[in-house]
């Protein structure tokens, strides 16, 4: 097990102000860290360029991924903002760092003690923290605390930057609910730290303004004084782009502002609505924060750009995003809080008591790797909200799911059924047991435990978001059992409650093959492409149907491109080399 340790704040002066601040100029950053990759035994960065059409002239970089990184990643790319090229490169660079970092740290099984909660009492994470990591304030607390205090996670060592102490956390416990939200790499410590809280503050007001649909007050952009942001201001207005500037900050005294954005000229052919947000201690660079992430999503808003939402959803009608583009105000930027200062230490203190003064605790794990030696950090703050998580969590709910993913499907169905015994009626022990059966090749039991947990989750409104997902289930039970039109009569409930589900859409494609029902089947994955571009799998479905339909310069086209994405798609590669002769 990793011991992150003490973690002392040092000064660190601001020596780069523009656009964002850093206590070296981007440019060094940049030249560091390709310097350590390059020396590294391992292939981290196969190059960095920039991506952006030019259209807003405000720049966008891509840092291509070496074969190390990609298989310890699992992505091809990674995207980096900026309001000039140099800081644009260097957040691509960074970003890839901080990536990097993270995913050899979890994967590495040396870091963490497999364990319960029992054997590490005397310095693990309080039972209060855990619940409080997923707003559990339910009666079934009792009951929880017994199925959460035997379940062996993978523990390590993180310092409590609230108490000033070393604790014991469960990485995989976190990681389930934020994913890689809170990972962060810097020049130092220090700005590292800034970074990983403000991205968790601002995942946490962007998932409570748009769950609740909140009116967030309107800002005035011209009451900014950034000389960089003033010119990406311009920047918008001379390509027509509108924007919408609200303020994000609730009561957290932490400024975050939110920019959503279209392009009346080209909205919605060759352009959608971004909507976005930014955090940082003062808010003239929350703004620049968000001003180029909306230029990063956006592809110059005349490319068909098509954005993967995170921490705020996608709207597709203006008329869905009124409550924002309505709300009251204007307010001035200097209406906000703002704790920066010249010193970044100074600044993490800050936040930390901002957050300390509503009950958040502020913990984070040492992520550096060793090789690379680009401070980097995974920061966990207890009861932040995000987006992507569903709105009816609770310790047993996440207990199971942690079971189902961690354990054999034998395994998990006794723990399951123990949970089942001390919590009875819970629809996601259902649901979590139908994957264990279907992990077992038994779609029909599989079924009955989806269906049970369907008949259990329809009143409840916490439930609403999980539906989809039980439906798309069933999906798969039906289609194992060759039951194509039942598959499709359950896919298309799930549908109805969420459109832009991939899995669904994927499912239903290839039922509509199976049914050699092809132009049906190419709509279907033309919309997994519409909703995720890079989807490689998807293309070459759609080649297939081509293929079979006898369209043999379709099939080759949709081939070749989803060779583009992923060379790895064995029957893609095949089927175009008895095309088109084509052994490449």
């Amino acid at each position: 097990m990793k011991r992150t340790g003490p973690i002392e704040l040092k000064d660190a002066f601001k020596q780069a102000t523009d656009d964002q601040d850093k206590i070296c100029q981007p440019e060094k950053t940049v030249a560091t860290v390709k310097k350590r990759m390059q020396s590294m035994d391992l292939k981290i960065l196969e190059k960095t360029e920039r991506i952006d059409n030019g259209r807003l002239d405000i720049p966008v970089f891509f840092s291509t991924c070496g074969h190390d990184a990609r298989a310890v990643i699992g992505t091809r790319k990674q995207m980096g903002k900026g309001a000039t090229p140099a800081q644009a490169e260097a957040s691509a660079v960074m970003e890839l760092a901080e990536r990097f970092s993270f995913f050899s740290f979890y994967k590495n099984r040396s870091y963490t003690q497999t364990g319960t909660r029992e054997q590490f009492r005397e310095e693990a994470i309080s039972f209060t923290q855990i619940a409080k990591s997923v707003h559990d304030e339910s009666d079934d607390l009792s009951a929880a605390k017994k199925i959460f205090e035997t379940l062996p996670l993978r523990w390590t060592g993180a310092w409590n930057l609230t108490r000033e102490k070393e604790v014991l956390v469960p990485i995989d416990w976190f990681y389930a609910i934020n994913a890689f939200n809170g990972p962060s790499a810097g020049n130092c410590v220090e700005e590292a730290l800034v970074q990983g809280i403000c991205e968790i503050v601002e995942r946490h007001v962007s998932s409570l303004i748009s769950r609740k649909r909140l009116p967030a007050a309107r800002i005035d952009p011209q009451s900014t004084t950034d000389r960089l942001v003033m010119e990406m201001l311009d920047k918008y207005a001379r390509a027509g782009v509108e924007l919408f500037v609200n303020d994000f900050t609730l009561d957290m005294g932490i400024p975050s502002i939110a920019v959503l954005a279209y392009d009346p000229a080209t909205f919605p052919a060759k352009s959608e609505i971004v909507w976005t947000a930014g955090t940082t201690p003062g808010p003239e660079k929350a703004l620049s924060r968000a001003l180029t992430e909306v230029a990063q999503l956006a592809g110059d808003f005349n490319s068909g750009a098509n954005y993967e939402a995170s921490g705020l959803p996608k709207f597709t009608r203006l008329g869905d995003a009124a409550y924002i583009m309505e709300a009251p105000g204007p307010i001035s930027m200097t209406d906000l809080p703002d704790l920066s200062n010249e010193n970044i230490r100074k600044e993490v203190e800050a936040l930390i008591q901002a957050l300390g003064q509503r009950d958040y605790e502020v913990l984070t794990i040492d992520t550096t790797h060793p090789q690379l030696a680009v401070p980097a950090l995974y920061t966990i703050i207890p009861g932040a909200h995000f987006r992507e998580r569903a709105a009816g969590t609770s310790v047993a709910m996440f207990a199971a799911k942690i079971a189902t993913e961690n354990f054999g499907p034998d395994d998990a169905i006794r723990r399951l059924t123990e949970m089942e015994r001390l919590l009875p009626g819970k629809y996601f022990i259902q649901f979590y047991l139908g994957n264990c059966h279907l992990e077992k090749g038994d779609p029909r039991l599989a079924l009955t435990h989806f269906s049970r947990a369907l008949d259990l989750s329809l009143d409840l409104a916490s439930a609403r978001q999980d539906i989809p997902s039980i439906y798309s289930y069933m999906g798969v039970c039906y289609k194992d059992l060759g039951d194509y039109e039942n598959a499709l009569a359950v896919l298309a409930k799930g549908e109805a409650l969420d459109a832009r589900r991939t899995d669904i859409y994927n499912l239903m494609g290839f039922c509509h093959f199976m049914r050699k029902e092809h132009e049906a089947a190419i709509r279907c994955f033309e919309k997994v492409i519409q909703l995720d571009p890079g989807s490689a799998i998807d293309y070459a479905n759609i080649a297939s149907n081509y293929r079979d339909m006898g369209r043999t310069q379709d099939a080759v086209q949709y081939y070749r491109l989803a060779l583009e994405l992923d060379p790895s798609i064995d029957f893609a590669r095949d089927n175009l080399a008895r095309l088109a002769g084509d052994n490449s």
